[in-house]
């Protein structure tokens, strides 16, 4: 792209053509606005400071305007002026707030090699640009990397990486992260867990998105509608009715009303299983009506009959590939056979009487005799079709010999 006042050649923006604005990107109507930008250039004052050029790059960050950014530090380098750490990470936030992660990944990577020593604000922009995109591995390396460089890693850095993991489904990895971000003594608030709670709650596992509801409020966190409703309608999805009043009691005692999609979840359940009174309870406590008083002395109910155990499939057993490897592919037996064979392996029944159950196994044999007539059936259609046939080719044969 440009150099710098000492010749040092910066990372390229790339070309607006193919690799433009995504849609809704400001400006995307042609290159009319980017002569515009380059006239609000050349028309600077020339004893601009470094902090004009600090604001230009803080408008193409709100206006996503990736592709200027290549102009701004063009005409620095034509003034003499020597881009700063604070000119890269604005220009690396411009990259991430357009959802460049690559390109912000580029300028992160020079400035490590300039040796300009990326602070938390670098790493901050190109986490959140990996995550807001898709890319939670390469979020979490950039995390993991921030963090063996000794720079200490703030709730901007977890919280990114943690809700990354959590919209991808990869509840451990959002877990891990969670709890290295306690173990650092690192500020938590309501989104940190809230992500965790979701994942779980959307995985139903109960019992996770429970513990770690438990532990948000253990911690002195104010837990919000969110952090409630996230359980309680795991709690209905998995048919615990008992265990989503439980804590719409708490819910409620927290002077907390639920939200529309929570209020209707809870009433499609109760109006399913028929339950009027629990449905007239619940629908006062989620909307805190007058006169309705929470319990808050209300134990919880006893736990859910399943809950998910695993996030991910457990790792094979070596142990067992030879076992699998020298298995052979079990049989299939008939139906009519296989009734015929347990019939005879079953233990004789009491005897003959009044009482004695009518046998149960004539159902079979009637659906093989079906199948034997539809099969014979087919058979003689097919040999009605041939006989048509042949008597067709007879046919046009003494008709071609009395034309000739």
């Amino acid at each position: 792209m440009c150099a710098g006042g000492e010749g040092r050649n910066f990372p390229t923006a790339g070309q607006k053509g193919g690799d433009g604005p995504r849609d809704g990107d400001y400006g995307k109507g042609g290159s009319s606005e980017e002569v515009r930008f380059s006239q609000t250039l050349a028309a600077l004052a020339k004893n601009s400071g470094p902090g004009v050029f600090t604001s230009l790059l803080g408008r193409l960050a709100r206006e996503r305007r990736w592709w200027d950014v290549d102009a701004i530090f063009a005409e620095m380098q034509v003034r003499g002026m020597k881009p700063n750490r604070i000119h890269i990470n604005a220009a690396i936030n411009v990259f991430a707030k357009a959802r460049r992660p690559q390109k912000a990944e580029e300028w992160l990577i020079w400035m490590q090699e300039q040796d300009l020593k990326p602070n938390e604000v670098s790493y901050n922009s190109v986490i959140n640009a990996c995550a807001q995109s898709g890319y939670v591995e390469r979020a979490e390396m950039w995390l993991g990397r921030m963090l063996e460089g000794g720079i200490e890693a703030n709730e901007v850095s977890y919280n990114s990486v943690i809700n990354a993991c959590a919209q991808k489904g990869r509840v451990s990895r959002a877990e891990m992260w969670l709890e290295k971000m306690l173990s650092a003594g690192v500020k938590t608030d309501a989104f940190s867990y809230n992500s965790v709670i979701n994942a779980c709650a959307q995985r139903r596992d109960i019992e996770r998105a429970e513990t770690w509801l438990e532990r948000m409020l253990a911690d002195g966190l104010h837990a919000d509608e969110v952090s409630y409703s996230s359980v309680i309608k795991a709690c209905v999805h998995k048919g615990e009715l008992d265990l989503a009043g439980y804590w719409l009691e708490r819910m409620a005692a927290a002077n907390l009303t639920a939200n529309e999609v929570t209020y209707n979840t809870v009433a499609g359940a109760c109006l399913q299983a028929g339950d009027e009174e629990r449905l007239i309870r619940w629908r006062a406590l989620m909307k805190l009506e007058s006169g309705v008083v929470p319990n808050k002395d209300i134990s919880r109910p006893s736990p859910p009959s399943t809950c998910t155990a695993h996030f991910e499939d457990p790792p094979p057993d070596p142990s067992l590939a030879g076992d699998l490897r020298r298995k052979r592919p079990v049989e299939r037996i008939p139906r009519g056979e296989q009734d015929a064979s347990e019939r005879s392996a079953a233990p004789r029944g009491p005897p003959s009487g009044p009482d004695r159950p009518k046998p149960q196994r004539e159902r079979p044999q009637n659906q093989k005799v079906v199948a034997q007539s539809s099969s014979t059936a087919g058979w003689m259609q097919w040999v009605v079709l041939v006989a048509v046939l042949a008597v067709l080719q007879v046919f046009m044969t003494v008709w071609a010999r009395r034309g000739t």
